[in-house]
């Protein structure tokens, strides 16, 4: 998939979402982008009318496929200051999820790989069953599938930044503290997410 000449447009000549290392739509938002670390063709907030808040840290693996009007918020206020946020350990999107349009996925969810989250559904509570089909509101898993997962080649990018120049730039760029054992990882190793 290629990107939009207007989201390049909006993004790099505009400054709309300009903080993203990935394609995202002007009509998305995104709050701390430092603190996603995304994996190789997937691009949150590159349909219309996204909401991205990675304020505890949003962990996105490779292939997901995040539709319109998604919401992935990673932090919940603290309701005696409403300045700041509860501690959460961060949200993980696995490999290969589909996100279907005007879903929520709330803070501290983990999604196994090849997980369907059907139009609407609102995560609360992760799921760590691959291939499970989740919907409504709590979601709750009602099937699963045996969908294949498209190939994805080893030098794919993630968002803008080419795979061989990731690890690096994961390194510099994000925010380690708030991605968990992800961001541990890329410390301990010197190397990829």
């Amino acid at each position: 998939m290629s990107v939009p000449w207007k989201i390049r447009f909006a993004q790099h000549i505009l400054g709309v979402n300009g903080g993203a290392y990935w394609p995202m739509h002007p009509d998305s938002q995104l709050d701390h982008p430092n603190r996603v670390l995304l994996g190789r063709k997937s691009w949150p907030g590159i349909e219309p009318r996204c909401y991205v808040s990675a304020m505890m840290g949003i962990i996105i693996g490779d292939g997901v496929r995040i539709s319109r009007e998604v919401g992935l918020i990673s932090g919940n206020h603290d309701p005696a200051l409403l300045t700041s946020f509860v501690a959460s350990i961060p949200q993980i999107i696995g490999n290969h999820c589909i996100i279907e349009e005007g879903c929520t996925i709330l803070p501290g969810v983990e999604l196994a790989e090849h997980c369907i989250v059907t139009r609407g559904s609102v995560v609360t509570r992760s799921c760590l069953e691959p291939r499970s089909i989740l919907t409504g509101n709590p979601a709750r898993v009602v099937g699963r599938h045996d969908r294949p997962a498209p190939a994805i080649a080893p030098d794919a990018p993630h968002g803008y930044v080419a795979a061989r120049d990731f690890a690096d730039f994961a390194r510099r760029n994000l925010r380690h503290q708030y991605l968990g054992r992800f961001g541990e990882a890329i410390a301990a190793s010197g190397g990829g997410a």
